[in-house]
């Protein structure tokens, strides 16, 4: 009975109360790298998000930038300059009608830019373009000058606008975004301004607002761990009708492109705990009043040099993560009370039979928690003492396969946060040229129906205006593909003959220039890419090309192959590119061309396809005269 009572009371000391700290201290050590793991997790989401938000203001910026020093600007400086003097330059209407073509032109190719505004240096509107739509000048300023919005008095507003540095860009809240917003109610993000200065001469300024429709793409697409709702709001004490403002919410599904003036404001939600966390910690963690939800924040500075906050935030149920371990407290219990009991019970038969396997079955328990993950229990003649330490083992493989299934979803979104990361400039390319393309296939099929006369030239140019707008329609399609990183679709086929049916489709426009094409290919041999892709980029270099050549002039398309690699070139005789723009040609929207001729994103997609097949293009100026453009690529590829 002793013996009995010393085993009893030693397994119970031994087991009992070991076992019910370890599983307990396991289960709550888990729970706490659990909730440090979502907590990184969440942190790191928002993170990503905040970057991601960042990376598309900067492109906004430098795309603004960009603008800003094309040269359609500069044509229009000398009205500037004597708008400033209140006069009206003698070319005023024209560079006036130049100016607004090319912010159309350049609002459909980033329609992000949804407001563009040129002012003088008092601040008034010479031109405005916006959602494509160019403003006619229809009030008159000083000396009846025409502006495209009624004039500005208001000198407190022109001192702020004096104190931004010249050829910089600013932040700032014009009040002419003001008025539009009272008329419609919208809410739209803070005006960019660069004044604009030349040799010293301040001259005026050039303003763009951003709508963030490409803000809600990225953010509609960032992932939630553990369910979260995504909330960002505007802090901006400075602006009343902004201070608080929600410009996000997963919960009423808002967007920054719905957001109004007279929307809800952080200061009313969660009994203002975030709105007062966000005023003394820049980052951190809430619990709110009800204990149902968690709050994660992170305050963000979307404008340089300018004291205005983004709160981003993620709200998750704390169910979330307190749930999982409770139910695993219940049943770790539970096992282990079961399995303490029919040891105690096996204890009072045998000593000698229990004593063993319990004592492993502790050591295995205490290397576990010591760290060693790999610790499992051995297999015993009891089967009590077996049945608990299967459950041992159930558990720690558990454990096991939950931290590589949490390790391969981190993997996964890591994957796709990067993916996310790829620029989204072509969105909107898509939608804005397919109409007008379907247009003009519906009226050359209308041209076809009316050529009642079957007048065979007529039937030619019918049938020319269809092939272009087919192969614009592709080039679009090839646009739009590599923005969202589409393979390429590779085939094998002849390269004379590709060089023939390519050289064709622009043959016509050369002789209406009355340019020659020779093509010298040294033997036909068959390569592997995606035919429509290289086609493009050929088309592309031809086209180059024949605007640069002059009437009478020859284009040579050589075509060669060495060591695996095959090489097409295009030489012309115009006169050839500047050294100082030769590094240039490849950047977006950078083109020497007249206003119209051309985007500057030609060599920048072409490129881009060349490297998807392994290759690049070349752009040299002759000895001579004249500019020789080559693309490169393998002859055969892998994925054939």
């Amino acid at each position: 009975m002793q013996l009995r009572t010393h085993i009893f009371l030693r397994v119970t000391l031994a087991i009992l109360l070991p076992m019910t700290i370890l599983v307990f201290a396991a289960t709550y050590y888990s729970e706490q790298r659990y909730r440090q793991e979502i907590e990184a997790e969440l942190n790191g989401s928002l993170n990503t998000i905040i970057a991601e938000i960042d990376r598309r203001l900067v492109y906004e910026r430098e795309t603004f930038r960009a603008l800003v020093n094309a040269p359609a600007f500069e044509q229009y400086l000398p009205v500037m300059r004597k708008a400033n003097e209140g006069l009206l330059h003698s070319e005023y209407f024209a560079r006036t009608e130049q100016i607004n073509g090319f912010l159309e032109t350049f609002q459909q190719i980033v329609p992000s830019l949804h407001t563009l505004r040129i002012l003088d240096s008092q601040a008034n509107t010479m031109v405005k373009v916006r959602y494509g739509q160019r403003s006619p000048a229809l009030f008159d300023g000083i000396e009846s000058f025409p502006f495209a919005e009624e004039e500005i008095d208001d000198e407190q507003y022109l001192e702020r606008l004096y104190a931004l540095p010249n050829n910089e860009i600013g932040v700032t809240l014009l009040t002419q975004s003001r008025l539009e917003q009272e008329e419609d109610g919208s809410l739209p993000l803070l005006d960019y301004i660069m004044p604009i200065a030349r040799e010293n001469e301040f001259i005026g300024y050039v303003v763009v607002n951003i709508l963030g429709e490409q803000i809600d793409r990225i953010l509609d697409l960032a992932p939630r761990p553990n369910k979260g709702q995504l909330l960002i709001a505007e802090i901006n004490p400075d602006e009343r009708d902004r201070h608080g403002v929600i410009l996000y919410d997963d919960a009423t599904k808002l967007r920054f492109v719905d957001v109004k003036s007279q929307q809800r404001r952080l200061q009313d939600l969660f009994d203002s705990q975030l709105y007062d966390a966000v005023q003394e910690f820049p980052y951190g963690i809430i619990k709110t009043s009800n204990g149902q939800e968690e709050i994660y924040y992170i305050e963000y500075l979307p404008y340089p040099d300018l004291l205005v906050h983004w709160v981003v935030a993620l709200r998750i149920d704390s169910k979330a993560i307190t749930e999982p371990f409770y139910h695993f407290r219940v049943v770790i219990a539970g096992i282990a009370f079961i399995g303490v009991l029919v040891s105690l019970w096996l204890a009072g038969i045998t000593a000698g039979r229990i004593a063993r396997p319990i004592t492993r079955l502790a050591q295995t328990l205490k290397d576990y928690a010591n760290g060693d993950n790999k610790a499992r229990s051995q297999q015993t003649a009891n089967d009590e003492v077996q049945q608990l330490a299967e459950s041992f083992n159930y558990m720690a493989d558990t454990l096991e396969q939950a931290a590589a299934d949490r390790d391969h979803a981190q993997h996964i979104m890591l994957q796709q946060a990067k993916l996310a990361s790829i620029g989204q400039m072509a969105a909107g390319i898509g939608h804005e040229l397919n109409n007008p393309l379907n247009n003009i296939l519906t009226i050359s099929k209308l041209l076809e129906r009316g050529n009642k006369d079957n007048d065979p030239r007529l039937a030619q140019d019918i049938e020319s205006l269809r092939d272009e707008t087919l192969r614009a329609s592709e080039i679009v399609k090839g646009v739009l593909n590599f923005a969202r990183q589409v393979p390429p679709q590779f085939s094998c086929f002849s390269i004379r003959e590709w060089l023939d049916n390519t050289v064709a489709l622009v043959q016509q426009q050369a002789m209406a220039q009355h340019i020659k094409l020779d093509i010298e290919c040294e033997s036909d041999i068959d390569i592997t890419g995606d035919r429509a892709q290289l086609q493009q980029v050929l088309i592309n270099l031809l086209l180059n090309a024949i605007q640069a050549s002059e009437a009478g002039a020859r284009i040579v398309i050589t075509a060669s192959s060495n060591d695996g690699e095959c090489r097409v070139s295009v030489k012309d005789e115009g006169s050839g590119i500047a050294e100082d723009d030769l590094e240039k040609v490849f950047d977006p929207f950078f083109t020497r061309k007249d206003v119209g001729d051309g985007n500057g994103l030609g060599l920048s997609i072409s490129l881009g396809i060349m490297e998807q097949h392994e290759g690049g293009i070349d752009v040299v100026n002759n000895d001579d005269k004249g500019v020789t453009a080559s693309m490169h690529f393998p002859i055969g590829h892998s994925e054939v």
